[in-house]
Protein backbone atom coordinates (compact mmCIF):
# COMPACT_ATOMS: atom_id res chain seq x y z
CA UNK A 1 0.00 0.00 0.00
CA UNK A 2 1.01 3.36 -0.43
CA UNK A 3 2.29 6.30 1.98
CA UNK A 4 -0.06 8.56 0.19
CA UNK A 5 -2.75 5.66 -0.08
CA UNK A 6 -2.21 5.12 4.71
CA UNK A 7 -2.12 8.65 4.95
CA UNK A 8 -5.59 9.17 3.21
CA UNK A 9 -7.01 6.67 5.47
CA UNK A 10 -5.34 7.50 8.72
CA UNK A 11 -6.98 10.67 8.27
CA UNK A 12 -9.96 9.73 7.64
CA UNK A 13 -10.00 7.18 10.72
CA UNK A 14 -9.01 10.31 12.78
CA UNK A 15 -11.84 12.28 11.61
CA UNK A 16 -14.25 9.68 11.71
CA UNK A 17 -12.59 9.26 15.36
CA UNK A 18 -13.50 13.18 15.98
CA UNK A 19 -16.88 13.24 14.43
CA UNK A 20 -18.38 10.44 16.58
CA UNK A 21 -16.75 11.38 19.88
CA UNK A 22 -18.24 14.55 19.23
CA UNK A 23 -21.79 12.93 18.83
CA UNK A 24 -21.65 12.26 22.76
CA UNK A 25 -20.04 15.35 23.69
CA UNK A 26 -22.70 17.95 25.71
CA UNK A 27 -23.11 21.11 23.16
CA UNK A 28 -24.17 23.09 26.61
CA UNK A 29 -22.23 25.46 28.03
CA UNK A 30 -24.04 26.91 31.54
CA UNK A 31 -22.10 28.99 33.81
CA UNK A 32 -23.31 30.57 37.09
CA UNK A 33 -21.99 33.02 39.42
CA UNK A 34 -23.62 34.71 42.36
CA UNK A 35 -21.99 37.29 44.84
CA UNK A 36 -23.61 39.08 48.26
CA UNK A 37 -23.35 42.97 47.27
CA UNK A 38 -23.98 45.26 50.91
CA UNK A 39 -26.27 47.46 49.14
CA UNK A 40 -29.86 47.81 48.79
CA UNK A 41 -31.60 46.31 45.77
CA UNK A 42 -32.36 49.91 44.47
CA UNK A 43 -28.11 50.76 44.27
CA UNK A 44 -27.84 47.30 42.55
CA UNK A 45 -30.74 47.99 40.53
CA UNK A 46 -29.44 50.99 38.65
CA UNK A 47 -26.30 49.03 37.41
CA UNK A 48 -28.29 46.76 35.84
CA UNK A 49 -31.15 48.06 33.91
CA UNK A 50 -29.50 49.46 30.48
CA UNK A 51 -27.23 49.09 28.55
CA UNK A 52 -24.63 52.04 29.79
CA UNK A 53 -25.09 50.61 33.59
CA UNK A 54 -24.55 47.58 32.13
CA UNK A 55 -21.26 48.16 30.66
CA UNK A 56 -19.91 50.23 33.25
CA UNK A 57 -19.01 46.71 35.20
CA UNK A 58 -18.47 44.26 32.50
CA UNK A 59 -15.14 43.15 32.10
CA UNK A 60 -15.36 41.55 29.19
CA UNK A 61 -15.49 44.76 27.34
CA UNK A 62 -12.90 46.39 28.91
CA UNK A 63 -10.42 43.86 27.64
CA UNK A 64 -9.88 45.88 24.24
CA UNK A 65 -10.29 49.42 24.60
CA UNK A 66 -10.06 50.54 21.47
CA UNK A 67 -13.34 48.47 19.53
CA UNK A 68 -16.02 49.92 17.71
CA UNK A 69 -18.99 50.02 20.24
CA UNK A 70 -22.70 51.47 19.43
CA UNK A 71 -25.96 51.16 22.00
CA UNK A 72 -29.57 51.51 19.97
CA UNK A 73 -32.72 51.75 21.64
CA UNK A 74 -34.37 53.15 24.30
CA UNK A 75 -31.66 52.77 27.15
CA UNK A 76 -33.47 50.89 30.21
CA UNK A 77 -36.09 49.36 27.96
CA UNK A 78 -36.70 45.82 26.06
CA UNK A 79 -35.00 46.01 22.84
CA UNK A 80 -32.20 48.64 24.08
CA UNK A 81 -29.18 47.09 22.77
CA UNK A 82 -24.76 47.29 22.42
CA UNK A 83 -23.22 46.27 19.81
CA UNK A 84 -19.13 45.42 19.59
CA UNK A 85 -16.89 45.26 16.96
CA UNK A 86 -13.31 44.26 18.19
CA UNK A 87 -9.76 43.04 16.43
CA UNK A 88 -9.40 40.84 19.57
CA UNK A 89 -10.70 37.35 17.91
CA UNK A 90 -11.32 36.46 22.40
CA UNK A 91 -14.04 39.48 21.67
CA UNK A 92 -15.14 38.95 17.73
CA UNK A 93 -18.06 41.16 17.27
CA UNK A 94 -21.72 40.97 18.44
CA UNK A 95 -24.64 42.18 20.09
CA UNK A 96 -26.10 42.17 23.46
CA UNK A 97 -29.72 43.23 23.87
CA UNK A 98 -31.91 44.00 26.86
CA UNK A 99 -35.04 41.61 25.99
CA UNK A 100 -36.85 41.57 29.83
CA UNK A 101 -36.59 43.44 32.43
CA UNK A 102 -38.76 42.77 35.76
CA UNK A 103 -38.17 46.05 38.00
CA UNK A 104 -35.61 45.57 40.97
CA UNK A 105 -35.72 41.58 40.18
CA UNK A 106 -34.14 40.58 36.35
CA UNK A 107 -32.83 41.72 33.59
CA UNK A 108 -32.64 39.46 30.68
CA UNK A 109 -29.96 39.77 27.89
CA UNK A 110 -29.45 37.92 24.67
CA UNK A 111 -26.20 38.19 22.72
CA UNK A 112 -25.49 37.14 19.19
CA UNK A 113 -21.60 36.70 18.17
CA UNK A 114 -21.16 37.10 14.77
CA UNK A 115 -17.46 36.31 15.16
CA UNK A 116 -15.10 34.55 15.84
CA UNK A 117 -18.13 32.42 14.87
CA UNK A 118 -21.76 32.76 15.02
CA UNK A 119 -23.40 31.96 18.44
CA UNK A 120 -26.31 32.82 20.18
CA UNK A 121 -26.55 32.83 24.02
CA UNK A 122 -28.87 34.13 27.15
CA UNK A 123 -27.62 36.03 30.31
CA UNK A 124 -29.75 35.93 33.08
CA UNK A 125 -28.84 38.49 35.80
CA UNK A 126 -30.64 38.18 38.90
CA UNK A 127 -31.52 40.47 41.72
CA UNK A 128 -32.55 38.91 45.57
CA UNK A 129 -32.69 41.66 48.34
CA UNK A 130 -31.79 40.03 51.91
CA UNK A 131 -32.02 43.36 54.18
CA UNK A 132 -30.22 45.36 53.43
CA UNK A 133 -28.00 43.12 51.15
CA UNK A 134 -28.36 42.29 47.64
CA UNK A 135 -27.84 38.63 46.11
CA UNK A 136 -26.55 39.26 42.56
CA UNK A 137 -26.64 35.95 40.41
CA UNK A 138 -25.57 35.56 36.04
CA UNK A 139 -26.33 32.86 34.64
CA UNK A 140 -25.07 32.00 31.20
CA UNK A 141 -26.52 29.55 28.62
CA UNK A 142 -25.67 29.01 25.31
CA UNK A 143 -25.79 25.82 23.32
CA UNK A 144 -22.15 24.90 20.73
CA UNK A 145 -24.02 22.47 17.90
CA UNK A 146 -22.56 19.32 16.44
CA UNK A 147 -19.96 18.87 15.15
CA UNK A 148 -18.71 22.06 16.79
CA UNK A 149 -19.41 20.26 19.97
CA UNK A 150 -16.03 18.29 20.12
CA UNK A 151 -14.38 21.75 21.68
CA UNK A 152 -16.60 21.81 24.50
CA UNK A 153 -13.95 18.82 25.98
CA UNK A 154 -11.76 21.66 26.96
CA UNK A 155 -14.07 23.73 28.65
CA UNK A 156 -12.79 26.86 27.67
CA UNK A 157 -15.33 28.53 27.03
CA UNK A 158 -16.61 27.83 30.60
CA UNK A 159 -13.68 28.78 31.81
CA UNK A 160 -13.25 32.12 30.49
CA UNK A 161 -16.88 33.03 31.29
CA UNK A 162 -16.75 32.51 34.79
CA UNK A 163 -13.40 34.49 35.53
CA UNK A 164 -15.19 37.23 33.16
CA UNK A 165 -18.31 37.02 35.50
CA UNK A 166 -16.07 36.76 38.60
CA UNK A 167 -14.23 40.20 37.64
CA UNK A 168 -17.84 41.37 36.52
CA UNK A 169 -19.71 40.73 39.79
CA UNK A 170 -16.61 42.08 41.72
CA UNK A 171 -16.54 45.35 39.96
CA UNK A 172 -20.74 45.18 40.73
CA UNK A 173 -19.98 45.34 43.98
CA UNK A 174 -17.92 48.10 43.74
CA UNK A 175 -19.70 50.21 42.23
CA UNK A 176 -22.68 49.52 44.39
CA UNK A 177 -21.32 49.95 47.54
CA UNK A 178 -19.94 52.72 46.67
CA UNK A 179 -23.18 54.71 45.78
Amino acid sequence: MSILKKLLIGILVLSATVLIIAAFVDGDIKVQQTIAINAPVENVWNFTNNITALNSWNAWFKRDKMMKTSIGGNEGRPGSSFCWESDSTELGEGCLTISQLTTLRDVTLDITCYAPYRMQAKTYISLQPIGNTTRVTLNFNSHVPYPLSIIMLFKRAQKTIATNYALSLQELKKLSESH
